[in-house]
């Protein structure tokens, strides 16, 4: 699930209390365009969206460039190895179907052993019915695998180097070892601290789910529990990308390096010029 810029979600002066209750009004002043249409544009292609997904925004697009731009790099070495992108928080499947959508433009890249697999994962069926709606609209549903999972705790999986097949299992299986392939992680998950939530937009507050803009009393508790489900599977991505909260700078930069000691992170400006995005490289990865 996806979050965004807080410009477009704080509105100014004293606090809303009037808090959507029931089914969403269409005729409703505040009820967000994008869902009137029931579609929205991002990253030059169409999603249907509902108030059962965020709404997606054009900040959003520099985790598909920054995804983009890292797999374009691997699939072009004379070292790759197989990729698998890991979209974690899905939503509308905006990120992973941006992605997937503009890999075939890679193709006259690719190394003949090399193959790109995208895994995108929520934790809200709603979303992931949305998601695979968007996928199928895109003639993309067989390139991308969409589980029912809260963060990466029902995903486990082997990628074999050769056969270059994903294959999901459930809980309680073995994780395969991650150095067979090259692994990206680009993930969006809800940023906003616990007590703003109620000064929001009423368009954003009201309407869009609640479960994909409230990212606990600090508003990085999701980012904390997807690092410590890393470390405990021994998953070392290649490279994370994240969005964060514009205040949350310092704070993501710290608690990245805590659980990746050994990962290079920075913390790059969105086009308003706030802190936005987070990531995290791998500086072992021998094929970099």
């Amino acid at each position: 699930m996806t979050a965004r810029r807080e410009s477009r979600r704080v509105a100014g002066g004293a606090k809303r209390s009037r808090m959507h209750a029931g089914k969403p009004s269409w005729q409703d002043p505040e009820f967000p365009q994008q869902y009137q249409k029931g579609y929205v544009e991002f990253y030059k292609l169409k999603f249907k969206v509902t108030p059962d997904v965020l709404i997606p925004r054009p900040e959003t697009e520099l985790l598909v460039d920054a995804a983009l731009d890292c797999i374009k790099y691997y699939v072009s070495s004379i070292k790759s190895k197989n990729i698998l992108v890991l979209d974690v928080g899905t939503g509308s499947g905006n990120i992973a179907i941006s992605i997937a959508k503009n890999i075939s433009d890679l193709s006259g890249l690719m190394q003949p052993t090399c193959e790109v697999h995208i895994i995108a994962t929520d934790i809200s069926q709603k979303a992931l019915k949305i998601a695979k709606q968007n996928a199928k609209l895109h003639g993309l549903l067989d390139k991308i695998k969409f589980i029912k999972s809260n963060l990466l705790s029902r995903l486990n999986y082997t990628l074999p180097p050769k056969e270059g097949r994903v294959n999901p299992k459930p809980l309680g299986n073995e994780v395969a070892a991650s150095s067979a392939y090259t692994l990206i992680i680009v993930t969006n998950l809800p940023y906003i601290p616990a007590a703003r939530i109620p000064y929001l937009e009423s368009s954003v507050k009201n309407f869009e789910p609640l479960i994909a803009l409230d990212g606990g009393e600090d508003g990085f508790e999701l980012y904390r529990k997807l690092f410590a489900q890393l470390v405990k599977k021994g998953l070392n991505p290649t490279l994370l990308i994240g969005e964060i909260d514009y205040t949350h700078g310092e704070l993501a930069a710290l608690t990245a390096q805590k659980y990746f000691p050994d990962a290079e992170i920075e913390v790059k400006k969105d086009l308003a010029h706030m802190q936005r995005i987070l990531t995290m490289t791998n500086k072992s990865d021998s094929s970099h």
